[in-house]
This record gives C-alpha cells, sequence and structure tokens, in this order.
C-alpha cells in the first residue's frame, strides 16, 4: 500500500498571517516544525492503516520546509524546487492513494487563511474545462490520470469545504476556522495531532474502495490573471488564445501535458509582474 502526501503550509493548524508562511517572516521558523509535526502524525496513521509506502512531497515555496531530523524516518522526502509536476513530483500509477496536507482554499473564497491559487500576486483563477479549480483540484486531477485517487484533506473549514465539494467521498481534517483572511480560531494542537492521525489511519484502510475523479479529455485551461500586463507576458507562449483582458486559455492532450503548461504560463505571465503598480 502506497500512500503520497503533498504537504502544504498555509492550512496548517496556527498558521494564520503571511509573516508565518515566507522564510523572512518572523514566524516561518515555528511554523515549519509545526509542518513536520502534522506531517508526523498523517505519516503515523496512514502507517497504521496499513501502508507500506509513504512519500511526503514537501510543498510550499522553494520546497524546503519540512524538517529532514524531525520528520518520521519511515517516509521518503521529495525536497528542493526544480521539479517536473510541482505539488505532486513523484506521484505515479501504482501509488493507492493522494493526501492533500495542509492545504489552503483557492483565491477569493471568503474566510479562508490565506487564500490563493498557486501564486497570490499573478493568479485570480484557474478553469479546467470550465471548472473552476484550486490547487487541490489541479492536482487530485493529475493524480486521478495516474489512476490515484484524492483520499485524504487537511486545512481550515474553506479548503474542507471545497475538498468535499470537489470529491465527495475525500476524508476531511479541519485544524482551524478562518475568521477573516488573516486570523482562525485554532484547535488545541493536541487534538489536531490525534484528528490527523486517526483520519490518516481510515483514509489509508479505505484508499483501495475509493475512485480517483472523473479526468477531462482533452482538458483546457483558462488562466485569469490579476493584471493585463500578466495576460500579456503569457501570450508570448505558443498555443495560448486570448479570452479577455486577463485571461488567457492553453488546451492539452492530458492532465500530464496541462501541468508543464500550466508552470510554463504562470511563469510567463510572473515575468510581467511589476510590484509597484
Amino acid at each position: 500500500m502506497r500512500i503520497f502526501i503533498s504537504a502544504d503550509l498555509e492550512g496548517i493548524n496556527g498558521i494564520v498571517a503571511p509573516e508565518d508562511v515566507e522564510a523572512v517572516g518572523a514566524g516561518y521558523a515555528r511554523s515549519c516544525l509545526l509542518m513536520t509535526e502534522e506531517a508526523n502524525a498523517v505519516i503515523d496513521g496512514a502507517f497504521a492503516g496499513g501502508a507500506t509506502e509513504v512519500v511526503v512531497c514537501d510543498s510550499h515555496n522553494v520546497s524546503a520546509n519540512i524538517s529532514r531530523e524531525l520528520l518520521d524516518k519511515r517516509a521518503q522526502l521529495v525536497r528542493g524546487d526544480t521539479r517536473r509536476n510541482s505539488m505532486v513530483d513523484g506521484i505515479e500509477d501504482g501509488f493507492d492513494g493522494l493526501i492533500t496536507l495542509g492545504y489552503h482554499a483557492k483565491f477569493g473564497t471568503q474566510n479562508a487563511i490565506l487564500d490563493h491559487t498557486f501564486n497570490p500576486a499573478t493568479i485570480r483563477d484557474l478553469r479546467i474545462n470550465g471548472m473552476s479549480v484550486g490547487e487541490l483540484g489541479m492536482n487530485a486531477l493529475f493524480a486521478a490520470e495516474k489512476g490515484v485517487p484524492l483520499i485524504m484533506a487537511t486545512g481550515d473549514a474553506a479548503l474542507a469545504a471545497e475538498a468535499n465539494t470537489f470529491c465527495a467521498d475525500v476524508e476531511t481534517v479541519v485544524v482551524k476556522y478562518a475568521q477573516g483572511r488573516f486570523c482562525a480560531r485554532c484547535l488545541p494542537r493536541e487534538q489536531t495531532q490525534k484528528m490527523l492521525r486517526d483520519t490518516a489511519e481510515k483514509a489509508v484502510r479505505l484508499a483501495r474502495q475509493k475512485k480517483p475523479v472523473r479526468v477531462p479529455q482533452n482538458p483546457r485551461m483558462e488562466i485569469t490573471f490579476q493584471h493585463v500586463n500578466e495576460a500579456d507576458g503569457a501570450m508570448r507562449v505558443p498555443g495560448t488564445e486570448r479570452l479577455d483582458a486577463m485571461t488567457v486559455a492553453v488546451s492539452a492532450k492530458n492532465m500530464d501535458e496541462l501541468m508543464a503548461l500550466r508552470q510554463i504560463v504562470f511563469g510567463a505571465g510572473a515575468e510581467f509582474y511589476n510590484p509597484l503598480f
């Protein structure tokens, strides 16, 4: 039983502000320890549920957040950001389940801690065949194409609602309740640890009963940027189509190709981002 954990930081219990998730922030070092702690709870639950292999993909920013020294020694760690498939790099046919740990809601979600879609400075919305998706949806579709179902998602209440809307039978753990974008009512850490471990054990035990979400055929991605100049930059990528001032579209033969195109188009748009205006 092989389990893949894609771990982000914004949805970890106790994290509420930009200063908690950026390396220059006062709370960042503490946040990395909390992220490692929650990863360990899920790893322990996964092995208790029957996992024989657990791979943790550190997926926040430059992907060097989880403490290698404190991470459960039974788990493998994907670390570093020079990777082809971003937050789910290394997932493949043969894994039995995807767990998204510490995820956040997509950009524009009310009462969601640090809501964004990949890059808050440049991306307003991401749609695949007309369906708006956040990071959870994009990564779950990529995994589904490999035959891997989304079995568990953790984060704030808004993320759990997004996950349940996207995949009705996913197991969710709510570790905090947002009261605005930078404020949350956080559950006691001990309670959170138990919930994460118990839910991971249940999710892994049931993993082979769960089916991957339906993967769109010939997926078409529409990206709405935050600014017109970012869409201008994205249009340098061959095959892109301009839909309106801030939206470009690109088509692919499958999710694997679309994942690569997403990063190329995002990067081209981000090059035209100007923090001063």
